[in-house]
């Protein structure tokens, strides 16, 4: 586990290629002569008329590990769309989910012909998950004061807006980290409202009803995953000026959400426990094992989910 090293941020590759991943291709992609009007119609468009079902059905049978299905459809696309630079991505992610090196090296030699900067963030995010699986996590982190804040992720509230234990079980541990690092601010990160209470608001009011100051708490009340729990609550560090994060989630989901604050381009030091003997056992995931953090992977780099 890294104790605040830095990282090379992905964040600016994936937006600066964003106007290529919105039409689902590379630098295949159609434009105008510098004097001619703009077509009504793109070459991406075409492709996407052409070969949308088959990409929805590659994404379906992937996200769900029906590997033959999935490469079989995303052959077929590349075979009449080869310019299409998300299809080269999906092929590098879950080859790599699949432990074919032979493949992914292929594929991810095809999609740096196609998208250079798309090619690096791959690599880099590929890079991560595959570190995160195998890493030993840190339950005590050396942290920096301001500079570190401790993100508590959100868990489904009740139909009352109440919180589960476990929920609870997250927020003594930041609890935990709070006082061994007492000038970290605290960010509680989790939409989904019941009964009109996001569980960021039902987490904020734990927190000040066990001792916690108002004013330490910083609050994101919309996302509705883990990748977005990391994409919104790594830009609420930087608002605040913290640049490293410590961690407070479930023991079975950590790696996969250490996996995903990274790829979005956190520097995650460490993770939040109770007390020291409830370290718990993280076994490291092989590499057929790591197919939620990949999914995880692409809808941070923004390639597309359907066409």
């Amino acid at each position: 586990m890294r104790h605040g090293r830095a990282r090379p941020k992905i964040r600016v590759a994936a937006v600066a290629c964003a106007a290529a991943l919105a039409l689902g291709v590379g630098s295949g992609t159609a434009t105008a002569a510098p004097d001619a009007p703009s077509p009504s119609v793109t070459a991406a468009e075409i492709v996407r008329s052409a070969d949308a079902q088959l990409y929805n059905d590659a994404q379906n049978a992937l996200v769900k590990g029906r590997y033959d299905s999935g490469f079989a459809a995303l052959e077929a696309i590349a075979t009449a769309a080869p310019d299409d630079a998300n299809v080269a991505a999906l092929q590098t992610f879950y080859a790599n989910a699949t432990a074919d090196t032979d493949a992914r090296l292929q594929h991810s030699a095809r999609l740096r012909t196609l998208s250079p900067t798309l090619a690096d963030a791959v690599d880099r995010a590929i890079a991560v998950i595959d570190e995160v699986a195998t890493e030993e996590i840190d339950f005590a982190p050396v942290t920096d004061g301001p500079r570190t804040a401790i993100v508590v992720l959100g868990l489904g509230l009740n139909g009352d807006g109440s919180m589960a234990a476990e929920l609870m079980e997250r927020l003594r541990a930041a609890v935990s980290a709070t006082e061994l690092s007492p000038e970290s601010p605290i960010i509680v990160t989790g939409g989904n409202p019941q009964n009109s209470v996001t569980e960021a608001e039902a987490m904020q009011q734990w927190l000040v009803d066990n001792g916690i100051a108002a004013d330490r708490i910083h609050t994101e009340s919309t996302a509705n995953s883990t990748v977005q729990n990391a994409q919104l609550a790594t830009a609420l560090a930087t608002e605040i000026g913290a640049d490293m994060l410590v961690l407070a989630t479930t023991p079975s989901h950590l790696r996969r959400a250490i996996s995903d604050f990274e790829i979005a381009g956190a520097d995650v030091i460490g993770a939040a426990t109770t007390t020291p003997e409830d370290v718990p056992d993280l076994p490291a995931l092989a590499p057929t094992s790591r197919l939620g953090m990949t999914v995880d992977a692409t809808k941070i780099l923004g390639i597309p989910r359907f066409y």
